[in-house]
């Protein structure tokens, strides 16, 4: 009787692993990515559409067999963009959920304060949208990787453009963090070897309650224009002080591509008459329409997925999950080193050119061919740093508030200088980035021993199956339960 029971325990412990496990084999284990993400906060805005666009991805890697025979799962978390808050989670999902790759952050100085703890541990971490100049030489061990280009390219965009609308002082008003001094230091310089005058450099602090004296003094010296680069949230209030002290009237303002949000006009307001009060203003971005050749499909499907558009840095966040998953493929492994060492093997020519991930999924695993995956965002040939390149162009707010893209900037050559009449050329000097480093303080990584981990994950959009120690251990609780209930029957 034991022998028949046990024997017929096994069966039905055997039965419930095929049901709970369906389609694949037992044991294949899932990968777990760390997502660490502004959902609240002055980032907040971007927090959804971007990670968004890092689930699709998820989706079709696990549609076409995932990696390495088990399926991509996301710990999303949220830095509330707060460098205290982000390095807390860093701790958490390497040391709790040991995950090997963090996608994040979205904020430069949220970065800066964790990237020496995720390198140092050896966990990868990769960037959508940090665009600070200072991690392009940062000691990173080369275990950061980004899919945005660098700020030290915009900030010759944005004083060729500022050429271009014949302006010839400014003053710059940026956010202390390593966004924006990086920034305010590749602009100063191109502006200046363009012809250009710096009256007043400004940093305010994005805690602050108020900034009119931030504004006042930017304004101060009545430059031709401001500078402004900010976020959405600290932003916002910076124009509506501006506009309301009257520094609008005959100074113009210049917005950096972290403003470039629909709802940035609402948050700034109207005019008596009911006119959006920042209406006609200009900026410069990375351009949206510059894109790779993988960009067209990618709207298509975020639309169908979402029922929204893409915004700005949608189709590098794709691109990030994107290429980190085929990565792992290529490695064979799912140790961050493995993978930062795959990541421009599955992006750098010679390789065959793809654009769907399913494709470069198939190829990797033929092993049949290099690949040279073309993203939805466009190049994602990674340099020596780790950086990607980029084309920029205008922006500005139309009168109902909406962004309008403009004009592509060239960043070489001699900057054209419309006239209302004839148009003429001025020849000037071509600007050659050269990445200054902006100290900057991080706090201090918290000890592991401090942090208490929390149940925070956020759950993909394909939801995985339990893993086999879970079912395993069920089925053999189902099987001595069975037993008993026999040996009593017996």
């Amino acid at each position: 009787m034991k022998t028949k029971g046990i024997v017929e325990g096994l069966v039905i412990a055997t039965l419930f692993m095929a049901i709970f496990i369906p389609g694949g084999a037992v044991g294949a284990d899932d990968v777990s990515i760390g997502i660490l993400y502004a959902f609240t906060g002055d980032l907040g805005i971007y927090g959804v559409p971007e990670t968004d666009a890092i689930k699709l991805a998820v989706k079709e890697v696990n549609e076409n067999g995932g990696v390495l025979g088990g399926r991509l799962k996301l710990i999303i978390m949220d830095t509330e963009s707060s460098e205290v808050t982000a390095v807390a989670k860093a701790h958490e999902l390497v040391d709790w959920y040991k995950v090997p790759v963090i996608i994040g952050t979205s904020g430069s100085e949220t970065c800066m304060a964790i990237i020496n703890y995720t390198t140092s541990n050896g966990v990868l971490l990769i960037s959508p949208a940090v665009t600070s100049p200072e991690f392009t030489t940062y000691p990173d061990n080369d275990l950061f990787f980004r899919t945005c280009p660098s700020d030290e390219l915009q900030g010759i965009a944005m004083a060729r453009l500022a050429i271009k609308q014949g302006y010839k002082t400014a003053s710059t008003l940026v956010i202390w963090n390593p966004y924006g001094v990086g920034f305010e230091e590749s602009f100063n310089k191109a502006f200046k070897a363009l012809g250009g005058k710096v009256l007043e450099s400004v940093r305010y602090d994005p805690t602050a309650t108020s900034f009119d004296s931030v504004v006042e003094k930017a304004a101060a010296k009545n430059p031709d224009f401001v500078m402004l680069c900010a976020y959405p949230e600290t932003g916002s209030a910076i124009l509506k002080a501006a506009y309301e002290e009257g520094f609008m009237e005959n100074i113009d303002w210049l917005l950096s591509e972290a403003l470039r949000d629909d709802k940035l006009a609402e948050m700034v307001g109207k005019d008596k008459a009911g006119k959006y009060i920042i209406a006609g203003l200009k900026g410069t971005t990375p351009d949206p329409r510059v894109a790779g050749p993988a960009c067209e499909a990618f709207k298509r499907n975020y639309t169908a997925e979402y029922g929204r558009e893409p915004i700005q840095f949608c189709s590098n966040s794709y691109d990030a999950m994107a290429v980190v998953a085929l990565a792992i493929e290529k490695a064979g492994s799912t140790s961050g080193t493995a993978i930062r060492d795959s990541l421009r093997e599955v992006t750098r020519p010679p390789g065959k050119k793809v654009t769907d991930i399913g494709e470069a999924l198939r190829l990797i695993r033929e092993g049949l061919w290099d690949i040279n995956y073309q993203g939805a965002s466009g190049d994602l040939h990674f340099d020596e740093n780790g950086d990607v390149m980029g084309k920029y162009c205008e922006w500005s707010i139309a009168d109902n508030g909406s962004i309008v893209l403009g004009n592509p900037i060239e960043m070489e050559g001699p900057v054209a200088m419309p006239t209302p009449s004839t148009p003429t050329i001025t020849p000037t000097p071509t600007i050659v980035p050269t990445p200054t480093p902006a100290p900057s303080p991080s706090p201090t990584p918290m000890p592991a021993s401090t942090i208490t981990p929390t149940p925070t994950i956020v759950p993909t959009l394909t939801p995985s199956p339990p893993g086999f120690e879970a079912v395993f251990a069920f089925a053999c609780l189902f099987a001595v339960a069975y037993l008993v209930r026999r040996r009593k029957r017996a």
